[in-house]
């Protein structure tokens, strides 16, 4: 069980004894409204005090805000002044290190609660794809036989290591007596949309802002009275956020008025000026870093000690947090802000020497994507070559995607330096071609092949490279994997690695692979041959790819029993070899195939799957996150649920992230589905026609599938000549592979136009097309109606749904247990799942959804 207390908020100077901070945010509260020794007040509102008053009553608490609300203060003085001392309390603290490294951290803190659940949660490591499930259920186990806390702090720098069903299971636990509060700056949608629907108390920056009379209350605490009209001035000028705040009242001391300066002119009027010569170069030197721990300040420094300016700076009243857990020291976002712009001021050669500085520091720590982005704000293209760029290819680094960074690279890094590092090279040109930035990708290609040995394993990396030039013309790519194949002498590629997103990101094997119409089992011959050395060669790339091509042919077949096997298939090769996204593809198709069918049991779990497979947080995560969005929003508009497509689909915002060329055109598929359902017709049609025709010609399948979207869109507005005339380039593409299927889902929008067109020019697949088209129709007003009403499956498992009919028969824990003959434990694990999974917070809502 845990025994630790918050630390505080406090810093360790160089005595070793505590230092508090001056200001808002970093100090320790004694009683409310009361001033601690050498510090201000701290102040809260009526609102945020009425939701602090609320914690007690929450097992998870999110507090939410973007640094300088005093969000971390606001935590501290609630348990240090309400949590009884007889409860245990543990406060973990994020830091910006390597995912593994927070994780067991964290998994530290929980085994002081639980100690099995903790040892558990160690063995399982940080989850991924495939551990994921198991980790949650571990965590919902927890058992905390008194009231515990557990703090969750700066949760920002936790989250892009974990998949966001983790934070959901830790809001989900079933101990009565934890709680688990989270503490950070704003998270991304992903992690709002996984928790939507949660039972939990969310406080953000408009509980935590102040409004004038607030203001007025709080500078009253700090014994200085103001006006209602200069509260309201303060307010202006600080949006009532709370170090704005504090800076305006330090103003006010010192010039006897409000200042209109921004509050990074503030910070710099009253802290940093008041700094020694020496203290500022110390500052400069830190600044790369967002925390840093004394070694990080050494090194800066070029010293085995920190000086003795340093110490007194660290341990004066600046706006600097210090975490005694990880021993990192966290500048407030302002005085980061400041010493950065005052860095910037010194010149490019000063910005140069600090920035390699901290690249060398984070290099020699194998902090390689923070190295990364150090070296590339000085184009240190030497250090950057340098580097093991192999795992850092589908990963953004800082604000912009690697490719971007191997763009630049390509274009400006010298001749001499990229001869010197040709696997580097051979990587920055993998990462160019999956951005389809193929001109730059062939004028690396033709460099590299001037500089590289005609053998050894370079050579065999650059024919696995050159088929990708000739993709996804199978017939011309197998040739050059074969040249390469013995070149590799038993090993496996160094650039392409298993990770790296199957198609860039292009879920759908038909768009990628299917070039000629009446082609496509040759085609599906040829991809199998294909990845079955392919995939050698790479540690099991593309792994599955095969069984999913021909699980779409045999779809839009109306060949669902072919389908269906091949898709699972599919799912089961590709999960052995970490290809998510050929898993996502398989189980698109299987949801597809459930809807033909009208299986909603099926339908539920193609989209548990999907869901499983996105949970993984790795290398690709910035593909991963948008395919999932597209699937869904193609999968929603085949259901004609367009209002639940994501946002940015909705509105084709596409540079709003970074799409790779197979995934913009499967996000504009669902883009134009959804104008088409919102009946925006003329749009839709407009669009249609601005589509370049190389994205038409892509493929036959792409080729196929223009012609019947406009078709679709003319019937619809009345003008069955246009749509007849599209239609019939249509099917010209499509039929000669009998894919029926296709017709048959859009004969409802057409009017009667397939039957006529099928009927009398393809006689030989009428009676398919119209029993596929029946089959349809039932097993979508099916799937539909269920979707509407909420009557979907609930996907429980054999056991969890015998504990749920005795709950919900009114039988208590003990009783399930002894009828069952397991332990209370493991009744306690399964409601928690049967909860999750049903959407309900207790038993007396079970007997309703087990109807």
């Amino acid at each position: 069980m845990c025994t630790a207390r918050p630390a505080s908020g406090r810093r360790w100077g160089k005595t070793g004894e505590p230092v508090t901070a001056a200001g808002p945010g970093k100090y320790k509260r004694e009683t409310p409204g009361r001033k601690a020794a050498g510090a201000e007040p701290h102040y809260y509102s009526d609102r945020l005090q009425r939701k602090l008053a609320q914690f007690r009553d929450f097992s998870a608490i999110m507090v939410e805000a973007p640094s300088g609300y005093g969000k971390t203060t606001a935590v501290r003085d609630y348990v240090e002044s309400a949590v009884p001392q007889s409860a245990s309390v543990g406060w973990f603290t994020a830091v910006d290190e390597a995912p593994g490294a927070g994780f067991r951290r964290l998994c530290r803190e929980i085994e002081k609660i639980d100690g099995r659940t903790g040892e558990r949660l160690l063995n399982i490591d940080l989850p991924n794809a495939f551990t994921i499930r198991e980790a949650c259920e571990v965590i919902r186990s927890i058992e905390c036989r008194r009231e515990a806390w557990l703090v969750i702090d700066d949760f920002q720098f936790l989250a892009p290591g974990l998949p966001p069903a983790f934070l959901v299971a830790l809001f989900d636990h079933g101990a009565s007596k934890l709680h688990i509060v989270v503490v950070t700056r704003t998270l991304g949608r992903d992690i709002r949309t996984a928790l939507a629907g949660r039972r939990f108390l969310r406080i953000t920056s408009s509980d935590l802002r102040l409004e004038g009379e607030d203001i007025r209350r709080y500078y009253a605490l700090a014994g200085l009275d103001i006006t209602e009209p200069e509260a309201q001035t303060v307010l202006r000028y600080t949006d009532g956020w709370i170090i704005a705040v504090y800076l305006q009242l330090r103003s006010r001391r010192e010039t006897g008025a409000f200042s209109s300066a921004t509050a990074v002119s503030l910070m710099e009027r009253l802290v940093w000026n008041k700094l020694t010569g020496e203290q500022r170069e110390f500052f400069l030197r830190l600044s790369p870093f967002e925390t840093a721990t004394v070694r990080e300040m050494c090194g800066v420094l070029g010293r085995d000690a920190l000086p003795e300016y340093a110490l007194e700076a660290l341990s004066g009243p600046l706006f600097i947090r210090y975490d005694p857990t990880t021993r990192r020291y966290e500048p407030h976002s302002l005085l980061y802000e400041l010493a950065t712009k005052k860095r910037l001021e010194r010149g490019a050669a000063f910005e140069r020497e600090c920035l390699l500085r901290a690249g060398d520091l984070c290099r020699d720590e194998g902090r390689v994507a923070e190295a990364l982005g150090f070296y590339i704000q000085i184009k240190a293209y030497d250090r950057i070559l340098s580097l093991d760029l192999s795992h850092l290819i589908f990963r953004e680094i800082g604000d912009r995607p690697f490719f971007r960074i191997a763009l630049e690279v390509a274009e400006h890094c010298p001749a001499e330096i990229r001869s010197e590092h040709p696997l580097s090279m051979l990587r920055i040109a993998w990462a160019l071609k999956a951005a389809g930035l193929d001109a730059v990708f062939a004028g690396l290609m033709t460099e590299l092949d001037g500089l590289l040995a005609e053998s050894g394993t370079l050579r065999a990396e650059w024919f696995l490279l050159s088929a990708y030039a000739r993709s996804p013309h199978l017939d011309q790519m197998l040739p050059l994997v074969r040249k390469a194949a013995p070149l590799f002498e038993g090993t496996c590629s160094r650039v392409i690695l298993p990770e790296a997103p199957w198609g860039f990101g292009g879920y759908f094997q038909m768009t990628e692979f299917h070039l000629r119409a009446g082609a496509a089992d040759r085609e599906a011959g040829l991809l199998e041959e294909f990845v079955a050395l392919y995939s050698q060669l790479t540690n099991g790339h593309g792994s599955g790819a095969d069984a999913l091509f021909r699980a779409e042919i045999a779809y839009l077949r109306g060949d669902l029993a072919a389908a269906e096997i091949s898709a699972y298939k599919a799912g089961f090769l590709a999960d052995g070899k970490r290809q998510s996204i050929v898993q996502l593809g398989a189980a698109k198709v299987l949801a597809d195939i459930a809807l033909v069918k009208g299986d909603t049991v099926g339908w539920q779990r193609a989209i548990n799957a999907l869901e499983r497979v996105a949970s993984q947080v790795g290398p690709n995560t910035f593909v991963i996150r948008p395919v999932l969005d597209t699937i869904r929003g193609a999968i929603l508009t085949e259901l004609q649920k367009p209002a639940l497509i994501a946002d940015w689909l909705k509105t084709g915002d596409f540079s709003s992230r970074p799409l790779l060329p197979p995934m913009a055109g499967n996000a504009l598929y669902v883009h134009v589905m959804f104008l088409l359902h919102q009946g925006e017709l003329t749009r839709f049609i407009g669009t249609q026609q601005a589509l370049p025709a190389e994205l038409i010609a892509k493929s036959a399948f792409s080729a196929f599938l223009h012609p019947l979207l406009s078709a679709i869109g003319y019937a619809m507005m009345g003008k069955r000549a246009q749509a007849a005339e599209f239609l019939e380039r249509a099917a010209e593409k499509a039929l000669p592979d009998g894919f029926i299927l296709s017709f048959a889902a859009s004969s409802w929008l057409l009017q009667g136009l397939v039957e006529e067109l099928v009927k009398e020019k393809y006689p030989a697949l009428f009676e398919a097309f119209k029993e596929v088209k029946a089959r349809f129709g039932v097993g979508w007003e099916k799937l539909h109606k269920a979707v509407s009403r909420g009557e979907l499956p609930d996907d429980l498992t054999a056991r969890e749904r015998e504990i749920a009919l005795l709950a919900a028969e009114g039988l208590r824990n003990s009783e399930i247990a002894g009828k069952l003959r397991v332990t209370e434990s493991t009744v306690r694990t399964h409601l928690r799942a049967i909860f999750q999974k049903l959407d309900i917070d207790r038993r007396a809502k079970l007997a309703n959804k087990l109807k």
